[in-house]
């Protein structure tokens, strides 16, 4: 008896793409749906399939399959759901990771990233009041009060009122952070003038 024997070059790999729909999302609560199809690009089966993605609060990531024969893909799923600090930021970026383990020797990977654009629309509102709406001597003291409101989908800092008219107090706002639909209202004094009386109104 005699043996001979015929060595077969492993070439193990491993490839991934990916996806999101939609691309564009608009408001905290919209989802977001990510594909992950895994190619085994090797010339060996490889097992132990899936995707490891860390992007905080996605879905499990589930593959129909675990295990890949030469130039067989699979689509992974996972699903996400936008949240504030997506909206503020602007995009959602996550990288997934793809794995497999081929029969002999450590397992293989590759990466992809998948980018989702949020749409970003700041807007404020303010509405602005004073009591009493009639005054009658100078001296006398008024009230206005600025409710002021996030009326866009990303958080607002720095809020404030300027207000020029002369002999204003200062105005005071108890926060100066407003998430999306926020209000608060910020309140100065002022008191009448002779000016005010003669000219008839302030």
């Amino acid at each position: 008896s005699d043996s001979a024997l015929v060595t077969v070059a492993q070439s193990p790999s491993i490839s991934v793409v990916n996806s999101s729909a939609p691309t564009t999302v608009t408001a905290v609560g919209d989802a977001v749906a990510y594909s992950f199809v895994l190619t085994n690009t090797g010339n060996v089966t490889l097992s132990s399939v899936g995707v490891a993605d860390p992007l905080p609060g996605l879905s499990a990531v589930t593959c129909p399959v675990a295990s890949l024969a030469p130039g067989a893909s699979t689509t992974c799923t996972a699903s996400y759901v936008v949240t504030q600090g997506d909206v503020d930021a602007g995009s959602i970026s996550n990288t997934a990771t793809a794995s497999g383990a081929p029969p002999v020797g450590a397992a293989v990977a590759d990466s992809d990233s998948a980018l989702v654009t949020v749409a970003q629309s700041p807007s404020i509102s303010v509405v602005k009041s004073a009591v009493p709406v009639t005054v009658t001597a100078a001296g006398d003291a008024v009230a206005y009060s600025f409710v002021v409101t996030n009326t866009g989908n990303v958080t607002l800092t720095s809020v404030g009122v300027a207000d020029p008219l002369p002999g204003l107090s200062a105005v005071v706002c108890p926060v100066t952070s407003l998430a999306p639909g926020g209000s608060t209202t910020c309140t100065a004094t002022y008191s009448v003038s002779q000016a005010d009386v003669d000219a008839g109104s302030i």
